[in-house]
């Protein structure tokens, strides 16, 4: 892996997307489990998706559901969140983490331990979050916002830092066909797969360019 530079940043300010079986869908105080981008004592976390599909597909892939009969049993909210947020590692494709020394594999990994690492060395550092690959839906991108944050109302502006627009757009269930695109736990991720191939196809071509020259 290339030494650690620093990571890429972007201000975020857009809608988001989270399912939730509460009155809402932010942690105002430590989350019950640990997370891909936090461990137990990091304080809390906000796990988003810039897409609809991207969050059902993370609900579809946590709770292991693997058919179409299956999927049309769940009945849950899903929250639309306005957010306006600075200083967001970048993360969002394989190649920008390479290029900042964080393997790409640790994004969509089944062990979050380098992922969780990262996280508390980059809250240590002031960033207010991190954009990844959905480990879920290959394509999609996930948000994830570090501290705690409390919902506000969607047509008034936010009387704290912390709070952030949120509204119930749909209750129910994933869409029809999304399970079948949804990456299950143990499977190969797809993005990350292409990006190994991308890198091997550009190893070679190297080690081409270099015979030739060579003579």
């Amino acid at each position: 892996m290339p030494r650690r530079k620093a990571p890429p940043v972007v201000n975020v300010e857009a809608v988001a997307h989270r399912y939730s079986s509460y009155d809402t869908p932010f942690w105002a105080r430590e989350n019950t489990e640990p997370g891909r981008w936090h461990a137990r004592g990091d304080g809390p976390a906000q796990y988003l998706s810039l897409s609809t599909d991207g969050a059902w597909a993370e609900l579809i892939r946590n709770e292991e559901l693997r058919t179409e009969d299956e999927v049309t049993m769940v009945s849950v909210a899903m929250w639309a969140v306005a957010v306006n947020q600075a200083m967001i590692v970048d993360y969002s494709s394989f190649e920008s983490a390479e290029a900042a020394g964080f393997d790409p594999e640790a994004l969509v990994d089944e062990d979050y331990g380098r992922c969780q690492r990262e996280g508390a060395r980059l809250r240590k550092l002031g960033y207010g979050g991190i954009r990844a690959p959905s480990a879920a839906l290959p394509g999609a991108i996930n948000l994830t916002l570090f501290g705690p944050r409390m919902a506000s109302t969607w047509d008034r502006p936010p009387l704290l830092a912390s709070s952030l627009p949120a509204s119930v757009i749909a209750k129910g269930a994933p869409p029809p066909g999304l399970v079948a695109h949804v990456r299950q736990i143990g499977a190969p991720h797809a993005g990350l797969v292409a990006h190994r191939a991308t890198r091997r196809a550009s190893a070679g071509a190297g080690d081409s360019s270099e015979d030739v020259d060579g003579g």
